[in-house]
């Protein structure tokens, strides 16, 4: 049996990567868990992330510095949206619970925008949608939020 070819490592990659990438993984998963309001549901899209990011990486390399935020929020958004059919337990956290009754757009916007620091702008673009349905989305989230009974 024929044993695979190694690759040479790129270092100059691998550095975008950990210095650009990898420092926002929380980031990541605060957006993974919104999006399916579990920790199993925000470990495996975390991971999915992360992997499409280093299948992709050199095409990045132009913009990694000043936009991996936008680029991996777009990435885990899409990753999530293409395995949507993926079923997770709910988690029974205070932060599940308020959560809960928003849209998983609208729970996006909030993270893209009040977690990330996205302006509206990119918010908009990395999650394609319209800015006005961003702040649309926001707004209810913000408004929804805020009315809570759930004691965070």
């Amino acid at each position: 049996m024929a044993t695979p070819a190694k690759h040479p490592i790129d270092e100059s990659l691998v550095a975008i990567y950990e210095e650009h990438f990898l420092t926002h993984a929380d980031m990541v998963y605060r957006l993974a868990f919104a999006l399916t309001l579990s920790l199993d549901g925000a470990r495996h899209f975390v991971g999915e992330t992360y992997k499409a990011i280093a299948a992709n990486l050199p095409k990045y390399v132009d913009t990694a510095e000043g936009g991996a935020s936008g680029i991996l929020i777009e990435t885990c958004w899409r990753v999530f949206n293409e395995h949507k059919g993926n079923a997770f337990s709910g988690g029974q956290s205070a932060v599940a619970k308020a959560l809960q009754p928003l849209a998983t757009s609208a729970r996006a916007a909030l993270v893209a925008i009040d977690v990330a620091g996205l302006d509206a702008a990119s918010a908009a673009r990395v999650l394609q949608i319209s800015d006005k349905d961003l702040r649309v989305h926001l707004a209810h989230a913000r408004r929804t939020l805020l009315s809570s009974s759930v004691q965070l």
